[in-house]
């Protein structure tokens, strides 16, 4: 039906090409056709969310729309596996992402624009909710739930990469946010006189933070770097003061294996995946018929 409706409109703008380009086949995937729209509409969503992937680019968009081509491919590939795996995704799971999406725009009016103006309608666009959870379940379920990291490569990482292993410059830090100035007043008066510990202990409103500067805000990191130890600065930002008090700072020290553990677990488990992964990819194009004609 829905072609058809397209093939109505294109007896009308027939002259202008632009059902020419609607119907372009740029790539089969087993058969199953990709048209120029599928990709120029995959190619937006994939580069608003992925720019660092495209970077190199630069104004080259058509060897980027070629990268994106690539991705599309394997995305149909892996999602005809998920569907061969009989995977279920139970319609409550679907239900929530539509809401998340919908919830996300100003209104409902301007989610239905956002449809209309991307050709969906709401069933389509479940139906690609629905899509990307069958391929993230045959993703883990092919992938991700043959991958183990044992104690011994852990260890292993941690004696070769040990130096590497290092906690940054941290900031020990006392941070007050409030619209109230006279309680600013009070925390100064008694830091000038008595010390932080005793400021502290006079003010509820006084957070310690023992952290690196780009785990702050950026407002806040800015206001840290100018204080040296045992000062402080008070700053508006927004309709709210903040006062920052500078008590030490930490130089970097090597991590014990405890500390880094979970950090080099996820490295390794990563990497393993991105093996496991384009092997498995790679698999299934081998198996799978595919012409290019873009």
């Amino acid at each position: 039906m829905k072609r058809l409706i397209l093939t109505i409109i294109c007896l009308f703008f027939i002259s202008t090409g632009y059902c020419e380009e609607i119907f372009k086949i740029v790539a089969k995937v087993n058969d199953e056709a990709i048209t120029a729209k599928d990709l120029d509409d995959y190619y937006k969503i994939i580069r608003y969310r992925q720019p660092e992937q495209f970077a190199s680019f630069g104004s080259d968009e058509a060897g980027a729309k070629k990268e994106a081509l690539g991705k599309l491919i394997e995305d149909r590939l892996i999602l005809e596996e998920a569907k061969k795996q009989n995977l279920n995704i139970p319609s409550t799971m679907i239900d929530e992402q539509f809401n998340k999406v919908v919830s996300s725009y100003p209104s409902r009016e301007d989610f239905e624009n956002s449809l209309i103006e991307r050709g969906l309608n709401v069933t389509q666009l479940k139906e690609r909710i629905r899509g990307q959870f069958l391929m993230q379940q045959a993703i883990g379920y092919s992938v991700g739930s043959y991958i183990n990291v044992t104690p011994q490569e852990i260890s292993d990482y941690y004696k070769e990469h040990k130096k590497e292993i290092v906690a940054g410059l941290k900031y020990v830090i006392w941070i007050i946010q409030t619209k109230d100035k006279n309680i600013l007043s009070a925390t100064a008066k008694t830091l000038k006189e008595k010390g932080i510990q005793e400021a502290s202990k006079h003010s509820m409103h006084l957070v310690r933070l023992e952290t690196e500067l780009k785990d702050l805000k950026e407002e806040i990191a800015a206001m840290v770097k100018e204080l040296k130890e045992g000062e402080h600065s008070v700053k508006k930002i927004g309709d709210e003061y903040y006062f920052v008090y500078l008590e030490k700072t930490l130089p970097p020290r090597e991590l014990s294996l405890e500390e880094a553990h979970d950090n080099i677990y996820n490295i390794i488990w990563n990497k393993k995946f991105r093996l496991r992964f384009e092997n498995w990819v790679a698999k299934l194009k081998e198996n799978a018929v595919i012409k290019i004609y873009l």
